[in-house]
Parts: C-alpha cells; sequence; structure tokens
C-alpha cells in the first residue's frame, strides 16, 4: 500500500482588528498570532491550502491600518497556497454591502472567496468554479489538484446564514451533488461553514444538529467550521479548532484549547478501489494567556480588611500564575507574555458597595502580576439586596395574583445603584437598566441598546462621559452564565458580563 500526502491547514476566528478591553496591545496581538500560525502552516507544516472558515476579521468596518496588516501577511504565504475563506458573521452580516473586504482580498488574489449561491433556487445552491483568469468577486468551489488522486479535493464556501442555517444546509447539500455532476466526482469534498454545533456546545448558542446535517454528510467529508471559539470534533467529520486568541474571559480558561489543525490527506489503494483518508492533528496557537483568580468577601468586615486579604491572596496565587505564563504556548522569543487576569469576586459583601473599590483592587493586582489587564466579574451579593429579597412588599411586586416583574426588577436596580458610584441617582439609573433590559427582551439592535445607555449616561454625568468606554458586542442581558468584556475606568475593571458574545462569535 502507497500513500501520496496531501496537507491542509485549518484555522477560523482570526477576529483581525479586535482591539479588545480597548487596548491597542490585543490587536496586535490577533494580528501577531495569526502571522506565528501561517508561518508554521507554510514552515513547519508545508501546507497546501489553508481553510478559513469565516470571521477572518472582528468587523465589516476596518481601519485602514488593519487592512494594510492582513495584506502584509496574507502577501507572505506562497502563490502556490491558496487561502480559502468563507463569510463569518462579524465578516459581514446578513444584509451584506454590494463590494466587501472579503471581495477586495479576493479580487487581489490575497484570498479565494467561497460562498454559495442561495438566491437562485430556493431548493439547490449553485457554486460556481474558481477561474484564476477571471476570478470576479468570489467563486463558490475550489478544485485542489493532486496527481495521485483519482479527482480533486474539492472545496465549498457556505457563509454565515444565522437562523437560516438549517435551510442553506439543505440547498447546500443538493448543490454540492449537482455540482459534482456536472464537473465531476472528486476524490474528497470539504466544506468550509461558520456556526455552532447544538449537540456539541450546548451552552454557547449553536444552531445546527447532526439531524439537519444528514444530507450534507452524504456529501462531504470534512466539515471545516468556525464560529464557536472552543475546539471540538464530532462524529469523525465536523473539525472546530478553536479560535487562535481568547475572545473573552470564559474562553481564556484552560480548558478552551485554541489553536488550527493540520490535516494529512493519503490514498490508501486495494484490489477494487483508490479511496482517501484523512488525519487531523490540533495545534496550539502562540497566544495572551488567561489567569483566573477568584476571592471570596463573606469573611471581610470592613474596606481595610478585604484590601488586606485579597492582597495576601493575591500574592499566594503569583507562583501559580507565573508557572502558567512559562507554558510554550504563552512565551514570545522565549519570554512568558503578559497576562490578561480573570479577577471573579463572590460571596457576601459585609459593607456598602459603594465602599468595595473593585477598581483599586484590580489595578493593585494588575501591578503585583505585571498583567496586561485585569477584566473584573463581580458575583457578590450585598446585605441590603438580601434584605430587599426577604422584606419586599408583596402588594407592590404582585397584581392580581400575578408577579409585577417591572416593579420588581425596578426595586432590585434602585437597591443595587444605591450601594454602587451612581447612589445620588439610584431612581435614574434604575430606570436606565430597565429600559436596556425591555430593549433586550425585544431583541433590538444591540447597536441600539447601546447608544441608549451612553445617551442616557452622557446626560446623567456628563464629567464621566469620556471615562468609560462601551464595548457590549451582544446582549448584556442573555441568560446564559456570563463573562464580562466591558472595559471600566481605562483598563482595570468592568462589571458587566458579556459573554454572549459567544452566542454569536
Amino acid at each position: 500500500m502507497e500513500a501520496t500526502m496531501l496537507t491542509l491547514t485549518h484555522i477560523a476566528d482570526t477576529h483581525l482588528g479586535h482591539r479588545q478591553y480597548g487596548l491597542k496591545q490585543r490587536e496586535d496581538d490577533m494580528v501577531s498570532t495569526t502571522r506565528a500560525a501561517l508561518q508554521e502552516m507554510v514552515g513547519e507544516r508545508d501546507t497546501d491550502a489553508i481553510l478559513l472558515p469565516g470571521d477572518l476579521f472582528h468587523s465589516r468596518d476596518l481601519r485602514p491600518k488593519v487592512l494594510d496588516q492582513v495584506e502584509q501577511e496574507l502577501s507572505r504565504v506562497p502563490d502556490d497556497v491558496p487561502v480559502l475563506v468563507s463569510r463569518g458573521n462579524h465578516d459581514e452580516n446578513l444584509t451584506p454591502r454590494e463590494v466587501t473586504w472579503l471581495n477586495y482580498l479576493h479580487r487581489r488574489g490575497h484570498i479565494v472567496f467561497l460562498k454559495a449561491d442561495l438566491e437562485a433556487d430556493s431548493e439547490t445552491a449553485r457554486f460556481e468554479p474558481y477561474n484564476p483568469e477571471d476570478p470576479g468577486d468570489h467563486a463558490g468551489f475550489y478544485d485542489i489538484e493532486v496527481a495521485e488522486f483519482d479527482g480533486p479535493v474539492r472545496v465549498f464556501g457556505l457563509q454565515w446564514r444565522g437562523a437560516r442555517t438549517g435551510q442553506a444546509l439543505q440547498q447546500v447539500a443538493h448543490g454540492i451533488q449537482a455540482t459534482n455532476a456536472e464537473h465531476g466526482e472528486p476524490a474528497a469534498t470539504v466544506l468550509l461553514a461558520h456556526f455552532g454545533m447544538e449537540d456539541e456546545v450546548p451552552t454557547l448558542g449553536g444552531t445546527v444538529t447532526h439531524a439537519e446535517l444528514r444530507d450534507v454528510k452524504e456529501h462531504v467529508d470534512y466539515l471545516a467550521l468556525g464560529h464557536i471559539h472552543k475546539r471540538y470534533d464530532a462524529a469523525g467529520w465536523i473539525y472546530n479548532p478553536g479560535s487562535p486568541e481568547a475572545h473573552n474571559t470564559r474562553e481564556g480558561h484552560h480548558d478552551w484549547e485554541h489553536g488550527y489543525h493540520s490535516v494529512a490527506l493519503t490514498t490508501t489503494e486495494d484490489e477494487a478501489e483508490t479511496a482517501v483518508e484523512y488525519e487531523v492533528d490540533h495545534h496550539p496557537t502562540k497566544r495572551r494567556p488567561y489567569c483566573r483568580v477568584e476571592f471570596d468577601v463573606t469573611e471581610y468586615d470592613s474596606p481595610s480588611e478585604l484590601e488586606a486579604g485579597f492582597q495576601d491572596h493575591v500574592r499566594g496565587e503569583q507562583s501559580r500564575i507565573d508557572e502558567y505564563c512559562r507554558k510554550e504556548e504563552f512565551t514570545a522569543q522565549g519570554d512568558p507574555r503578559a497576562p490578561i487576569i480573570d479577577l471573579r469576586f463572590s460571596g457576601t459583601l459585609q459593607f456598602s458597595r459603594g465602599d468595595f473599590r473593585t477598581d483599586e483592587l484590580a489595578e493593585w493586582a494588575k501591578e503585583e502580576c505585571s498583567a496586561l489587564y485585569v477584566q473584573v466579574n463581580t458575583g457578590i451579593r450585598t446585605a441590603d439586596v438580601q434584605q430587599l429579597i426577604s422584606e419586599i412588599d408583596e402588594d407592590e411586586v404582585f397584581q392580581d395574583g400575578r408577579l409585577n416583574t417591572a416593579a420588581l426588577e425596578h426595586r432590585v436596580f434602585e437597591t443595587i445603584a444605591k450601594e454602587s458610584i451612581y447612589d445620588k441617582q439610584a431612581e435614574d439609573v434604575a430606570e436606565v437598566l430597565g429600559n436596556a433590559h425591555q430593549m433586550a427582551q425585544a431583541e433590538e439592535a444591540i447597536e441600539d441598546i447601546r447608544d441608549s445607555v451612553s445617551s442616557a449616561r452622557r446626560d446623567l454625568f456628563p464629567e464621566l462621559a469620556d471615562d468609560v468606554v462601551l464595548d457590549i458586542d451582544e446582549d448584556p442581558f442573555s441568560d446564559t452564565d456570563t463573562d464580562g468584556e466591558e472595559s471600566g475606568d481605562g483598563g482595570a475593571s468592568g462589571e458587566a458580563d458579556d459573554e454572549a458574545e459567544v452566542m454569536q462569535q
């Protein structure tokens, strides 16, 4: 039995241009991590093609510097190694512009932009072949010719479809079958797509089940996924490598694997036929480390006692943090990268929330741990909030035997605001929070919610308007277990949770 090798590399969700926490260094991290991965692929892995199923960019509105960096990195990939890209939800939403940056890079020859024509026929997607002489704005599929194989390795692309993914997959299954009938059967078939698998990562907003992929499986050997930033493999043909960089604190946790796949295709021959098989290996990317520090506030009766206890606790964690940051994937030129600290407060606070200065504690931890950034997540309760729950007036929150959730919500928001730096205008702050919550429940656009909160904040606190940067990417009122991504006071704290970003990576 003789084997012939073809190597593909599968990377996803590079999110180039993401200035996480408002930090230029994090934007640079996205580029440097992708650069290092591409260098490994082309050099050490000797790849024949690169697969990137979505979210090459973090936003469809690119700064010129980001586009320039991307073109520089892609120009370093040899001309005989195609970079095959499909569209993710961050590259472009469901109402795409006439020309996108993916179209631009395709025209320039930096990538081959693959997408399905889903509009011409409601039952069958159309896939146009890539023509290097006349590439157009995009292609539907790309054939990688391998002399030793009985046919090409054919790569198709399906763009982000959101809630319409199920219908699109049926069109794709019919479209691949029709394409192969017209252009000849391939030796192996790859599909690039951008969605989550509900059965594999049920808490992260996946919308596709294995049942919905049944028809696609008949025609596809390797499903190259992006969208969920955690590595997972499923059913022997579905692969998601995880994003090269973590994009929130939950993704940075040690049980989330990040990196890319190398896919080695071989031929096996017997008397009956020649078959193509593949073997998949995962490779971690060189990236910024996240380190979690958890601190229970319950036993401390005053701010000074809590501060002293907190400092002792962080010093005790220092050796663990140092050891973790020295792992190979977190080093640059042999030196550990400055970590991002995921600082989590829990328990019951025994004094006023207004005296609980998380920003000062975070700034101290940043210096002590030589961290790039400290992301604060507060899951604490206070005695006053607990008392509110126990003593709440039933006549106020129950009307005709039914729970008046708006009244209850307002009381809770007002109590929380009174224990914060906003205590002098607690009533107004509670109204802003309640309005934002109602907008989120009505599934209004996150941009509209952000604008509403920002406008109210400028009106209520004009002296603070330039101090806080909101970085809300998704629904801050999601019912999921969340992790914060809001920037607080210039890099030390942000107490709003937004891991719902994972829901629509």
